[in-house]
């Protein structure tokens, strides 16, 4: 099952079909009319229909609510699906690559032509999206979001909830707290305090060009 039936569903979708190696019953969303078409899947119903899917066998499920801006809601899914008795498998599109080194924990979706290097580490829940880089020995925490086009250097690490933004990149060996707001095309090259909202197209941390000293 495809739970949740918004916009990365069906990038989820049609990742799924390429693949080959599952079938997609349906979509499973609380806000959407049953019978809704999903680009081909319909919606079969809403949280309430899972203990009848696990009864009649279904166990496996792919948790397609982003949650860009809030986490919660995404880490809200996988809880519900847990305790619903589902497994969610790491979904890797087939034109991206993942070094056979490298390590994806349960629920880790990796989108259209991204890369994912040498022993690094996806934490449960993370998704990777189209065009994003995760070079050697990074480790990525829990439901992580990578946004298109995002650059993360080696030796990075990512903790629980940060968020990055399309086209951001994050340099060598730096470190992004727990819950991080990485905005659109900023670059981060020093390490980043837990909480910390960095603004699209700014350069952290701040830099003071008469001073020649970041501020």
């Amino acid at each position: 099952i495809i739970y949740g039936g918004g916009g990365l569903s069906k990038m989820i979708i049609e990742t799924v079909r390429v693949l080959g190696t599952y079938q997609i019953i349906g979509v499973i969303d609380d806000k959407m009319k049953k019978g809704t078409d999903v680009i081909g899947t319909s919606v079969i119903g809403g949280a309430g229909l899972l203990p009848q899917l696990v009864e009649d066998g279904v166990r496996l499920a792919i948790n397609s609510v982003g949650g860009i801006g809030n986490y919660k809601t995404r880490l809200d899914i996988f809880q519900i699906l847990a305790k619903e008795g589902f497994v969610c498998p790491a979904i890797v599109h087939h034109s991206a690559h993942v070094d056979p080194s490298a390590r994806l924990d349960p629920g880790v979706l990796v989108l259209a032509q991204s890369y994912v290097s040498g022993n690094a580490v996806i934490g449960m829940g993370s998704l990777i999206n189209n065009s994003v880089v995760v070079s050697h020995d990074c480790v990525l925490g829990v439901c992580t979001n990578l946004s298109p086009g995002s650059k993360i250097a080696g030796d990075v690490i990512i903790e629980d909830f940060a968020q990055i933004g399309m086209n951001a990149t994050v340099n060598i060996g730096v470190k992004v707290g727990k819950e991080c707001l990485i905005g659109n095309g900023a670059t981060i090259k020093k390490d980043v305090p837990p909480g910390t909202r960095v603004y699209a197209g700014t350069i952290w941390p701040k830099y003071n060009p008469k001073k020649n000293k970041a501020i």
